[in-house]
């Protein structure tokens, strides 16, 4: 087995990062729903965000996105300030932002993202039935201005039922989805692991390095592009979906699991020939790092 090869140029690294990006990334990031999820503690089991995130992923093609896996690391640890622009990060990166006030963290996020203009029409907000005729200031505050915004952004559910409450969820995050103007010719910070799986299952074993200029071409942000590959890793190796060898970085078993379950869509022939375009771009670079054969326009 070779265990060296020619270093991938800058500019080498700019056509795999579009190819990865146009190829891999967009189709699925598009075809998917793109959930950011708010709410108590996702550990614990007896809460309603716990609840919708596991029927979420058994009844709906959602890519979800926990707030926690991503600000602690990826944003809290920069030190520029355009790093923790919430808002703009929000609005060009998901489809909706699901809330459910059940904690005192998520009360105060309810209230955040309900006075943000640009992020209201995003938010669908999950609340206990129970609540529903009280008249609370959060009912008659964010609440409200949350409903005026987004027509399917309230809804009232039984937190013990929740396979049956899903589908009004489903249904708001399909109208939503319809009039979503997330973006996906750029990779934004929230999207980094799902760029990252693909580059490094690709380019295995692969310098932290390549990895830079692989993200600096996709985020088009060169100043912050070491910060970010390293805390976006750190997530990661911390989820135990890539693993830090002599030779690189290369994608464990279950980070192979996930790079394929987000590419997953519902026509077999589409996704066959995804398949085929994965290999055939593998096969270009190995034939890069190896026999120093140029990648194809």
């Amino acid at each position: 087995m070779i265990d060296s090869y020619k270093d991938i140029s800058k500019a080498d690294c700019n056509r795999i990062s579009n190819k990865i990006r146009d190829d891999i990334y967009k189709p699925a990031f598009n075809f998917k729903t793109t959930v950011f999820l708010c709410g108590a503690d996702i550990t614990q089991k007896d809460k309603i965000r716990y609840k919708i995130a596991e029927a979420l992923k058994r009844r709906f093609w959602a890519d979800i996105i926990y707030p926690e896996d991503i600000f602690d690391e990826l944003l809290y640890s920069s030190k520029t300030k355009d790093l923790l622009s919430l808002e703009g990060l929000l609005a060009d990166s998901v489809d909706a932002i699901v809330l459910i006030p059940e904690s005192p963290g998520s009360f105060a996020e309810l209230g955040a993202f309900a006075n943000d203009e640009q992020l209201r029409s995003k938010l669908i907000c999950l609340v206990d039935k129970k609540y529903k005729k009280d008249k609370s200031f959060i009912n008659q505050g964010p609440l409200r201005l949350v409903k005026k915004a987004n027509p399917f952004g309230l809804i009232f559910i039984d937190p013990d039922d929740i396979d049956e409450e899903i589908d009004k969820l489903i249904s708001s995050l399909r109208k939503m989805k319809k009039a979503s103007a997330k973006r996906g010719d750029k990779i934004s910070l929230l999207q980094l692991e799902n760029f990252l799986l693909p580059s490094i299952y690709l380019l295995e074993p692969v310098s932290k390095e390549t990895l830079v200029n692989l993200v600096a071409s996709a985020t088009e942000d060169k100043l912050n592009s070491f910060q970010t590959t390293t805390t976006a890793l750190t997530i990661l190796i911390k989820k135990k979906q890539i693993q830090l060898t002599v030779n690189g970085y290369k994608l464990t078993t279950l980070g192979l699991e996930t790079f394929f379950a987000f590419q997953k869509t519902k026509s077999r022939i589409k996704r066959q020939d995804e398949i085929i375009e994965i290999d055939n771009l593998r096969l270009e670079i190995l034939n890069l790092k190896y026999r120093n054969k140029k990648l194809k326009a």
